[in-house]
């Protein structure tokens, strides 16, 4: 069965297709990104033991894979746990200075994390699909076409 392009409003959003796309797409991202920053961790490590260099070449490496590290560390979000037994809604909304405003039966605006490249990319959508937000006003939204699930926070309601 082919994988569609967006989720489905039917059952527990953790049980839809498009949701384990998603987060099998994050995983391998994430799996990419500790290895490089295994591999920089052991050049620097073979550069310092084995050869003769400029100490600016392994302390770069270093810090690459501090920072690689560091970055896995923050960024990853307990999705799951957000989006728990909740379903998916599809919702007419549009941007707002850097903001998501969600036309839903009460209208409120998201902060969603979400660079501006990605931003510009689903500057177009005029729908998205976003689980309830949890009592500390934390949710989930995705865009059609785009496999990514992006953490957002109520700002105001």
């Amino acid at each position: 069965m082919p994988t569609p392009n967006q989720p489905s409003t039917g059952g527990a959003a953790l049980d839809d297709q498009w949701t384990r796309y998603c987060l099998e797409i994050a995983s391998r991202r994430a799996f990419i990104w500790v290895i490089l920053g295994v591999l920089a961790f052991g050049g620097q490590l073979a550069l310092v033991l084995l050869a003769d260099v400029d100490p600016e070449l392994p302390l770069a490496l270093l810090a690459f894979s501090v920072v690689v590290v560091v970055f896995a560390m923050t960024r990853r979000q307990p999705l799951t746990r957000v989006m728990a037994d909740r379903v998916w809604r599809y919702e007419r909304v549009h941007w707002r200075n850097g903001l998501l405003v969600v036309h839903a039966e009460q209208q409120f605006v998201l902060d969603v994390n979400a660079g501006p490249l990605v931003r510009g990319r689903i500057t177009g959508h005029r729908r998205a699909w976003l689980v309830a937000p949890d009592r500390a006003g934390n949710t989930v939204v995705t865009f059609r076409g785009v496999p990514r699930l992006f953490p957002a926070r109520v700002r105001r309601r």
